[in-house]
């Protein structure tokens, strides 16, 4: 096993989405914690930007794309001859293959995809079938000997303070009289949108009954057509309108709700690292219903019985909502 004790240098690689590094973010302070002194640094794409942003346990963070800036890029790392290569990445990867390649570090550790070369630590993935992802990590790091405590991996983001004090102060009325509902729309697939008239239906069906919640419209710029269709037959009297549109400011939105539903994941994650109570609709893909489940402690997840979401009924959604509004 590599010595990490003093001043060693770690190069820890994730190419993954903005989920992905929610999730894996807990393993940048746990390391700091276990071995002070450490140099951590973070390979990942450029997208991951906007949710690092604040992330204060990472030394030194290498931003790239999967194309050929990424070999000039390996090829100056080079010359700062880590002491560990720690490959975060949960699927087979030849890009990862390929920076341990090029950066030839005294250790190498990852699971064992049978990608060349083989790392020096080769961890056996568990199977994805029947294991949380953060299972999956916990089992990598146990493979480096780093002993992990109950619930010290979790997810993990930091939210800038001008962007928290932004929405503070836009909900900060409505929550003296109210609880607020934060609706996720977006999604990363087609298959991931939940149609619009169940939406609606759901959200009016809330409006109508439960009085002392607001309901807060959330997603991307692309989709801002469809947070204000859906608006429009929504009592505004029960509505708050996105006013911030950064990724910082989505993410604060979740943090200061009282209840998430979202049928997006990365939304998950972020209502994990707070802690919120979510509901979450998920398509009938068992490896993705398995490895993705909210860690909140108060959380109902409903999957899918086709691979769309059109599949989950208003009455599915709403009897999932009444039983977690009573554990809330």
């Amino acid at each position: 096993m590599p010595d990490l004790s003093g001043n060693k240098k770690i190069l820890i690689v994730r190419l993954g989405k903005i989920g992905d590094i929610i999730i894996t973010s807990s393993v940048f302070d746990l390391m700091k914690k276990r071995y002070p002194g450490i140099n951590i640094s973070l390979l990942t794409l450029d997208k991951n930007r906007k949710v690092l942003k604040h992330n204060p346990n990472i030394d030194k963070i290498y931003f790239t794309n999967k194309n050929l800036s990424l070999f000039f890029l390996l090829f100056r790392l080079r010359k700062n001859k880590y002491d560990l290569i720690l490959d975060l990445n949960d699927d087979p990867s030849k890009t990862s293959g390929t920076i341990r390649r090029i950066l030839k570090a005294e250790t190498t550790a990852a699971f064992d995809f049978g990608i060349s070369p083989k790392p020096d630590i080769a961890i056996k993935q568990p199977l994805k079938y029947s294991t949380h992802i953060i299972e999956r990590i916990k089992k990598l790091l146990e493979g480096l000997e780093i002993q992990i405590e109950n619930n010290e991996l979790k997810p993990a983001l930091f939210i800038g303070k001008s962007e928290l004090k932004d929405v503070k102060e836009q909900l900060n009325q409505d929550k003296r009289s109210s609880k607020i509902i934060a609706i996720n729309l977006s999604a990363g697939a087609p298959i991931r949108y939940w149609p619009v008239l169940k939406w609606i239906e759901l959200l009016n069906r809330i409006s109508g009954k439960y009085q002392d919640y607001k309901i807060l419209l959330l997603s991307t710029d692309a989709d801002k057509e469809l947070r204000e269709n859906i608006g429009k037959n929504i009592p505004d009297s029960r509505l708050l309108r996105q006013k911030f549109n950064s990724f910082q400011h989505y993410a604060s939105y979740i943090c200061k709700a009282d209840l998430l539903i979202t049928a997006d994941t990365a939304a998950v994650h972020i209502a994990s690292a707070f802690n919120k109570p979510q509901i979450v609709l998920f398509p009938a893909v068992e490896w993705n219903f398995i490895s993705w489940q909210p860690l909140s402690e108060i959380s109902k997840s409903i999957k899918s019985k086709e691979e769309s979401l059109a599949a989950i009924s208003v009455e599915e959604v709403w009897l999932t909502f009444e039983e977690i509004i009573k554990e809330i």
